[in-house]
């Protein structure tokens, strides 16, 4: 058990090197910005930024997947809120769309929302599989 452990844990560091020193160089900026007195928007845009363009997020969903047992649950339990707030952003831009009278627009949105989450359920169930 503990030998399978560790061979995931190994493989995957070699797999995500990169991802891993990109996490470490956050880290310490995130530390430094707050011993130094940056300002907090500043360090969180920053950090957002290239958490989102480097996809570190999923690596570090990946990661905790990673972990035997109680990993994958805890990954799944991350992962589905986005879910919820992409069609919670969706309902409340049809809430205003509504009041302002834009009726013949909200269709073509709300079939466009419904087919991203479609997909991504789809992606998500495939990537399971395979």
């Amino acid at each position: 058990m503990l030998n399978a452990t560790w061979n995931r844990l190994s493989g995957f560091f070699r797999d995500n090197w990169k991802i891993c020193c990109v996490l470490l160089l956050l880290l310490l900026f995130v530390f430094l910005a707050q011993r130094h007195g940056l300002d907090r928007e500043i360090t969180v845009f920053v950090v957002l930024f290239l958490g989102y363009v480097t996809q570190l997020f999923s690596v570090l969903v990946g990661f905790i997947a990673a972990i035997p047992l109680i990993g994958p649950p805890i990954a799944n339990l991350i992962s589905l809120p986005f879910i919820f707030i992409v069609n919670a952003v969706a309902y409340l831009v049809t809430f205003f769309s509504l009041r302002k009278g834009y009726g013949k627009e909200i269709l073509g949105s709300r079939v466009l929302v419904t087919a991203f989450l479609v997909g991504l359920i789809i992606g998500y169930a495939l990537g399971k599989i395979i």
